[in-house]
């Protein structure tokens, strides 16, 4: 098969980590796979010589005016269209709105197959993706049942349109114990006893302003506790300003990006993730696979992820109630460790194992093409 991947960022982030994992896994397979999208730092020409710049980020918010935007969509959709004829695509794999729509344009007329990922968004969002998916997509997946009913119900997806897919996510090697403990040991520091770590980008969308007012309530009731937030993004000074301003600065540490993603994970206790919105978000099941009881806001498919057995889900905003559960949760070892062997067990569920997910894609897309060739 010769297929295309659009994706609007590869600045980082579970929609670009899954584009590229996908990619590799189709590729180890042997079927031709061009990405598409803007530049960024996990990806660009210098790093895959089958990639290729479209710009949609002009077509996506930072565009501007709706007019603006559109006249980026159509001329993102003409670039693509010669990428289409140059590299003989078959079918292209959209993540999210905006390369919905440039792959639409961009297909027009050549019978190439569209189909569109959503990957989550804030809920008087789903019926604007709900108009776009109807009229771009010949087919919508997402990750997540919950997310599946709101594109039924508020974006008007058609059920015979719609399907869930599972988001393979591979559990990365042990990081060395040494390094491990010395993460522990510096963010704990002399006084500190349990460690809650957030994997996220800093953006609105993850609720760190909301995380900077949890930890100064928990840490308040204990100040033995101590938070960090791994990852990047348009929010990281005004965080580390909101930390200042609470007086938890050196009791919440902001470590920025890190390839070492995976150690902070290790030297933890909790995982925190107090998004506003998320369809199925890879860090929790990271989380998982190492061990960690999460406490996460209940949208769309953490409801799916999280429950009693494995961490505690609050509602969406609820600081009182983020407060309440990081507090039991870091106040009971005993608690913890049962949460965490039930955490580790669903991280080994066919749903999240790579092999099984990326099988169901490469299975989708041959019987999307078999329907093109018999039509």
């Amino acid at each position: 098969m010769r297929l295309l991947q659009l994706c609007t960022q590869f600045e980082g982030g579970g929609i670009s980590r899954h584009v590229i994992d996908l990619s590799s896994a189709l590729r180890a397979q042997g079927h031709y796979v061009a990405i598409a999208g803007t530049r960024g730092k996990w990806m660009s020409e210098e790093i895959d010589r089958d990639f290729f710049y479209i710009d949609l980020h002009n077509v996506a918010e930072g565009g501007g005016s709706i007019p603006r935007r559109l006249l980026a969509a159509v001329r993102g959709g003409l670039a693509l269209r010669r990428v289409l004829k140059a590299q003989r695509i078959e079918m292209i794999h959209a993540h999210e709105s905006a390369p919905a729509l440039v792959a639409r344009i961009a297909a027009m007329g050549t019978g190439i197959p569209v189909y569109v990922t959503f990957h989550g968004a804030e809920p008087e969002r789903i019926a604007q993706f709900g108009q776009i998916a109807r009229f771009s997509a010949d087919r919508v997946l997402t990750p997540s049942h919950n997310s599946a009913r709101d594109l039924r119900e508020i974006g008007r997806v058609p059920p015979d349109r719609l399907q869930v897919m599972g988001l393979g996510v591979e559990r990365k090697p042990d990081s060395d114990a040494a390094r491990v403990a010395a993460i522990r040991a510096d963010l704990l520091g002399d006084s500190g006893r349990v460690l809650i770590v957030t994997i996220a980008r800093l953006e609105r969308q993850k609720g760190i302003d909301l995380l900077v007012e949890a930890a100064r309530r928990t840490i308040a009731q204990d100040p033995s506790l101590r938070f960090v937030v791994v990852g990047d993004g348009p929010q990281c000074d005004e965080a580390r300003a909101w930390a200042a301003e609470a007086s938890i600065a050196d009791k919440l540490t902001f470590a920025g990006h890190s390839d070492e993603a995976q150690a902070y994970l290790a030297a933890s206790d909790i995982f925190f993730l107090p998004s506003r919105w998320e369809s199925l978000p890879i860090s929790i099941v990271e989380a998982f696979q190492r061990g960690l009881p999460v406490v996460a806001t209940d949208t769309a498919g953490v409801e799916e992820l999280v429950d009693e057995t494995v961490g505690r889900l609050v509602p969406v905003g609820d600081v009182d109630a983020m407060v309440a559960a990081l507090a039991e949760l870091a106040g009971d070892a005993a608690l913890r460790a049962r949460l965490a062997d039930a955490a580790l067990r669903r991280s080994r569920h066919d749903r999240f194992s790579p092999a099984h997910v990326h099988a169901s894609f490469e299975q989708l897309y041959r019987e999307a093409l078999s329907t093109k060739t018999t039509a």
